[in-house]
């Protein structure tokens, strides 16, 4: 799904990807229907880390931005809870984001691994199984942060095997590493992340979860699946991601 600019340097970003030009960017606004559900339910899991003061949070920054909507609603509702004074910007390779605006939010067109941005959490939602050598890029993102907020699909399930829409997601939307919860937070450790807290997150649930007709006929059992076990869930009908909160290197230094 990506390749690396072979003028810039070898950071495991993702600065051109292959389908610059297809409808998966063209279109800023793929999936911002699911921008509240996304973003609601990670502030969740980030008041719960902010609440336990293991690290002062004053900046973030949320790469891969998209639409720009779900940090635009992150900086809402946190600035609701009482974090007044933290900062807000987001990253994006698309051109797009040049024509993004949102009140106390800078949006920057440009790749974050090639910047000289620090802040004390940057998010990363449906970012990381798009990258090829995965544990490259989280390193790098993790020397710019102190915490590292992920949402991550949980595409490795039987569904999806029996299937075989492994394929498809290769080409729509250019997933390159597929993953399920056990793996997914042993990336993170192999990448010298400290996960601290993670949810399961029913995506099934979300506006754009339930919108074909096959996924209308397993909702009712994937909602049953979700209330018994959402790991089998995960591992047989799918329609989960995974929000993890993590502590970098320099965050650990800090503690």
């Amino acid at each position: 799904m990506a390749q690396k600019n072979r003028d810039s340097k070898d950071t495991g970003s993702i600065l051109l990807p292959n389908s610059y030009c297809s409808d998966y960017f063209n279109n800023p606004k793929r999936h911002s229907e699911d921008a509240s559900f996304k973003a609601n339910n990670f502030v969740k899991l980030l008041l719960r880390f902010l609440e336990s003061n293991i690290l002062p949070i004053n900046s973030f920054i949320d790469v891969g931005c998209g639409s720009g909507d779900i940090v635009k609603i992150i900086a809402d509702s946190l600035r609701e809870s009482g974090f007044n004074s933290m900062t807000f910007k987001a990253y994006d390779v698309s051109p797009h984001v040049i024509d993004v605006k949102n009140d106390d939010i800078e949006y920057i067109k440009g790749d974050f691994c090639e910047s000289d941005e620090f802040a004390d959490i940057v998010t990363l939602f449906d970012v990381i199984e798009h990258v090829p050598d995965t544990i490259k890029f989280i390193k790098n993102i993790s020397q710019r942060c102190k915490v590292i907020g992920f949402h991550i699909p949980l595409d490795n399930s039987i569904n999806v095997s029996i299937r075989n829409k492994f394929h498809q997601k290769l080409q729509n939307p250019g997933h390159v590493v597929f993953m399920d919860s056990v793996f997914a937070i042993n990336l993170l450790a192999l990448s010298g992340l400290r996960v601290v807290d993670y949810e399961n997150s029913f995506c099934f649930t979300a506006p754009s979860g339930h919108n074909t007709i096959f996924s209308k006929i397993i909702f009712p059992l994937r909602y049953l699946l979700a209330k018994i076990s959402p790991w089998l869930l995960s591992k047989t009908l799918g329609g989960v991601s995974l929000f993890i909160l993590a502590i970098t290197p320099k965050g650990l230094q800090e503690i």
